[in-house]
């Protein structure tokens, strides 16, 4: 997947900022490093301020690789706080995987899972609370009955206090939400149970115990003294905290070498289990009395110094956001991104990597918000000082790759990814690396600060489309809405523009002049659509005689103008005709029932002489010849008569009959045709019908004589006779030459 022929692991996670994820992570870098693997985490901030946009934004990282790519994946399904995009993840792995799929502490059975005996820790709790503290009192904050784990640690709560005959209700059961906001409604709710006060609360996480924590202190109780709290997950808060969280470490690492030697095993083609299961460990610590209070004074040296780290990355990112601010095109991004850099220890590398079109939404006609090609916008790296690359032009590459071939070493890599977007605009996505492989940002920082890109990007789409709305609107102002050749107006400023120019370059001006007579006629009796056809058609003809210097204008309903530059009268009499060429070319070829006609004038505008764009206009207006229009009669006269003969080629054709009906001579209907169709109209009428007869004896079964019938001859035999002069074989051998 990375171009440096390393198998490539890919891991997805949510939050993973978070202690839990965070040290899983490393783990499993180290795990990948040491045997030779890429390792690329695919990680979405989660559900924010129940914002539907949002939430759609961030399921956006699950298209980011190509899972069919991928050697082995690692799924934590179980820190996802939206269940719609675990759906997705599940979705995309069953159809797409080519690869061993492991769910970490989640069991899924279409997935090898990996787990922790939670039952069994809570158990050995309660017989440590029992056994080493007496605890006869004992309550238990649950959390939400849907999520495995959380059941399994109820489940061995509650057979371990029946099987131990200490006093058990399922009122001692209170169910939580897992955060920290959960204290003070649980501690009311045990407090209301008895008289007496509880002697430990177990609680199912560690964030719910510090909850829990904090609101007997403010109702003035002691832990462990007055009453025991314990936790689960052993997260980083629950060390940084006084008294220290007595808890059940997960053990990641036990998780990620686990997982590793799964992929391995399947690489080695050895079978495989469904589940395989890791051990935890109980870690007694000071909130159940099992260690000393001097562990206080390095908690809060320890807690000083993270409060330093997080006043200086609040600072940082009170810079990013000022910074912000100021940022409305891309040139602003590499100071905002090299800051991040240089402020966060540990960061190598952080890339922004954009779909080429700026922006994407996921809808029903796209099966990826992503192109098959991204591009690089720019790479912060930390050497031996901070450095910022930014491509120009921005390189391309293909997203199966996740970054360009240059960019990636040959020794394996570890990077983390991020969705860029902005609600559900999908702008690409970031990759950050760090010089050990373990995930370095605050939690917090870290999100503000993707968010912050995201901002700065979305703001630069709507830059730009501000600015193509303006652009647009001064093309409206000046350009006309049919044919987007300047209307009046915009003419008008661009030819006294050239004429100024021309006068300074001491070249002369024409002003060529053109009219359709019939366009309203037609209007009229075919409606708007075919008289716009004309006028698009009338663009493309005066597109061959622009050239570099030139203004093109509708002026009217029908009449246009082209501006040019040092030109000859011998020039301009060429382009005349060539003009009157052009259209009766669009009359011959579109076969339309009616014909345009047009008649035409110039004006030259010599240097030295005064004249106004109005007046330049305005002489060569004057000018239009009355009779122009006869020079494309020709055309005309001809198009009618090839009307005719295409409409009656099966009968008897008068060429007298014609002319009558045109209103001119024979022998003037005969040159006009000639004129126009380089043949003769006995010509023209027997290669129609030989063209006809080539059709039939293609693509049906008729005889030779009823082909002759229906293209125009009574006689077979001369029917034959004309075949064989045109074509150099009978219609017979015709056919079975061209069906053989």
């Amino acid at each position: 997947m990375l171009n440096n022929r390393k198998k490539t692991i890919g891991v997805f996670v949510c939050k993973l900022p978070e202690y839990f994820q965070r040290t899983l992570c490393g783990a499993l870098a180290d795990e990948a490093v040491a045997n030779g693997y890429n390792l690329v985490v695919f990680s979405t901030f989660g559900e924010y301020d129940n914002n539907h946009d949002y939430v759609e934004g961030e399921s956006n990282c699950l298209y980011i690789p190509n899972y069919d790519e991928l050697d082995g994946i690692i799924l934590c399904l179980d820190v996802f706080d939206i269940p719609s995009m675990v759906g997705k993840l599940i979705e995309q792995v069953k159809e797409k995987a080519q690869c061993p799929v492991i769910s970490i502490r989640q069991k899924r059975d279409e997935f090898i899972s990996v787990l922790s005996d939670d039952k069994k820790a809570i158990m050995a709790m309660v017989d440590h609370l029992v056994d080493e503290h007496n605890a006869k009192r004992i309550y238990y904050l649950s959390g939400p009955s849907y999520m495995r784990d959380i059941r399994m640690r109820e489940d061995g709560f509650r057979e371990r206090m029946k099987s131990r005959g200490v006093a058990f209700r399922e009122e001692y059961i209170f169910r939580g939400n897992l955060w920290y906001n959960i204290g003070k409604e649980a501690v009311d709710y045990f407090f209301s149970l008895d008289d007496e006060r509880p002697d430990a609360i177990l609680c199912a996480n560690d964030y719910m115990a510090i909850s829990v924590c904090e609101e007997l202190c403010d109702r003035g109780f002691r832990v462990p003294e007055d009453i025991i709290v314990t936790g689960f997950d052993d997260v980083e808060e629950a060390r940084d905290i006084y008294p220290m969280l007595t808890t059940v470490e997960a053990c990641p690492e036990n998780f990620a070498r686990c997982a590793m030697e799964i992929i391995k095993k399947a690489e080695r083609g050895e079978k495989l289990e469904k589940q395989y299961y890791i051990s935890t460990q109980n870690q007694y610590r000071n909130s159940c009395g099992c260690k000393e209070a001097e562990e206080a004074k390095q908690i809060f040296r320890k807690q000083f110094k993270k409060n330093q780290r997080l006043v200086h990355l609040y600072k940082q990112n009170m810079f990013m956001v000022f910074r912000m601010e100021g940022i409305r095109d891309y040139q602003g991004l590499p100071d905002l991104v090299g800051k991040f850099v240089e402020g966060n220890t540990g960061v190598s590398d952080f890339y922004i990597c954009l779909n080429p079109d700026e922006k994407y939404e996921l809808d029903d006609s796209r099966k990826s918000p992503y192109e098959d090609e991204m591009e690089m916008l720019l790479h912060a790296y930390y050497g031996k000082k901070m450095s910022i690359e930014v491509p120009m032009p921005q390189r391309l590459f293909k997203r199966k790759n996740l970054l360009p071939a240059d960019e990636v070493t040959d020794r394996p890599c570890v990077f983390y990814i991020n969705p860029l977007h902005y609600r559900k605009h999908c702008f690409g996505y970031a990759i950050i690396s760090f010089f050990n492989n373990r995930f370095y940002a605050a939690e917090d920082f870290y999100q503000s600060f993707v968010i912050n890109i995201c901002t700065v990007l979305e703001n630069i789409y709507i830059q730009n489309q501000i600015e193509q709305l303006r652009n647009d609107k001064i093309r409206l102002i000046r350009r006309d809405s049919v044919t987007h050749m300047y209307n009046p107006y915009g003419f008008h400023e661009m030819a006294t523009q050239m004429l100024h120019d021309a006068t300074v370059a001491g070249v002369n001006c024409v002003f060529f002049y053109v009219r359709l007579d019939n366009l309203q006629e037609i209007t009229e009796i075919y409606g708007k659509k075919e008289s716009n056809e004309i006028l698009l058609c009338m663009k493309s003809v005066f597109k061959n005689f622009e050239q570099e210097k030139h203004v093109l204008g509708r002026l009217g309903g029908s009449d246009f103008c082209l501006l040019l530059e040092d030109k000859m009268q011998e020039e301009i009499e060429v382009l005349a005709q060539n003009f009157v060429n052009e259209v009766n070319e669009v009359n011959i070829s579109w076969n339309k029932e009616f014909f345009i006609e047009v008649r035409y004038g110039w004006f030259v505008k010599e240097v030295g002489t005064i004249s106004s764009t109005d007046e330049c206009i305005r002489s060569a207006k004057m000018k239009m010849k009355v009779g122009a229009q006869m020079q494309t009669s020709a055309a005309k006269y001809a198009f009618e008569a090839m009307k005719e003969i295409r409409q009656n080629y099966q009968k008897e054709i008068s060429v007298t009959y014609m002319a009558e009906q045109i209103g001119i001579s024979r022998t003037h209907l005969s040159h006009c045709f000639k004129l126009i169709y380089q043949k003769s109209i006995q010509d023209y009428i027997t290669s129609y019908r030989m063209e006809k007869a080539q059709e039939l004896l293609i693509h049906t079964q008729k005889k030779i004589k009823e082909i002759a019938f229906l293209v125009g001859y009574k006689d077979e035999l001369y029917f034959s006779k004309v075949f064989a002069r045109l074509y150099g074989m009978s219609p017979s051998k015709f056919r079975k030459t061209m069906l053989t």
